[in-house]
């Protein structure tokens, strides 16, 4: 049963691990609001990647390059600079001609289980207003 139990688990663990991912807030949710003085909004732009690993090593990440897809023992992904490069790209996307006040933050917890300062959960989170 345990063993069944375990492989139960870490057929969860790596389904859910792993995501990169970006949220947009259109012109429409904005109220009416502008984000900036000068320019068009186009939208505001929030990316989210997380992953395990294996003390640095990547385990299981939100792939940069393709967002919205895992990247198994390949990609260290889960840092600003690349989170970055996935919200700018969405900006491009949108027709954005710029992207203003970037903001962002990283994270990495340590998981305690099986073995305490082997296995870590790191994420990052940037947001950011694009605009024409």
């Amino acid at each position: 049963m345990k063993k069944l139990l375990s492989v139960v688990f870490a057929a969860v663990v790596v389904i859910v691990s792993g995501c990169a991912s970006t949220q947009v807030t259109e012109l429409a949710d904005l109220s009416g609001m502008k984000l900036t003085s000068a320019e068009e909004p186009i939208a505001h732009i929030n990316a989210q990647n997380w992953g395990f690993y294996f003390l640095s090593i990547p385990l299981i990440t939100g792939s940069a390059e393709n967002p919205g897809r895992i990247a198994f023992f390949s990609e260290d992904s889960v840092t600003v600079p690349k989170t970055v490069s996935v919200m700018t790209q969405k900006a491009k996307e949108l027709n954005a001609s710029k992207v203003t006040a970037i903001s962002s933050d990283r994270s990495s917890l340590m998981i305690p289980f099986p073995f305490p300062f082997l296995f870590y959960m790191r994420s990052t989170n940037v947001s950011g207003n694009a605009v024409r």
